[in-house]
């Protein structure tokens, strides 16, 4: 009976640690807010290396913006003049070159002219769009998943 008994309390001890570990909570995610500067700093210095002159920032960000269900997204965007007179497609290409120097990216899309190439970070949680919209012209705007509030 013994015997019985410790074989059940160390069945019930193994079954709770087992149910235990299988239900613990899923790591928080980061809000939109807390997100935003490592987007803003990533199109800064993907500007920056593209060697650009004249940059402005459309978009200054700042802003939660609905995405649905509880949660919100932030952008950014800059825009600027290349130092070379060169073809949007050269330009475009330029821009994801500068922008590995801003961080851990991969290429999800492009446009079929290439003058627009759409890059994302799993880690960053952002999303960001490197385009030249014309001979000389540079444009980077991102941003950040659909995150909480808080």
């Amino acid at each position: 009976m013994t015997l019985r008994l410790r074989s059940f309390v160390t069945i019930s001890l193994l079954a709770g640690l087992m149910l235990s570990a299988c239900t613990e909570p899923a790591p928080r995610l980061p809000t939109a807010a807390q997100v935003e500067p490592a987007l803003k700093s990533h199109i800064d210095v993907t500007i920056k290396n593209a060697v650009s002159k004249n940059v402005s920032v459309a978009d200054p960000g700042g802003k939660d913006i609905p995405c649905g269900n509880g949660r919100y997204k932030r952008t950014y965007a800059v825009k600027a003049d290349s130092v070379w007179d060169s073809d949007s497609d050269i330009i475009a290409t330029a821009l994801i070159g500068a922008l590995q120097y801003a961080g851990k990216y991969k290429l999800v899309s492009a446009s079929e002219d290439l003058t627009q190439r759409e890059a994302v970070s799993a880690q960053y949680r952002t999303r960001i769009t490197l385009s030249s919209p014309a001979k000389g012209k540079m444009i980077v705007r991102g941003e950040t998943e659909c995150l909480p509030l808080s």
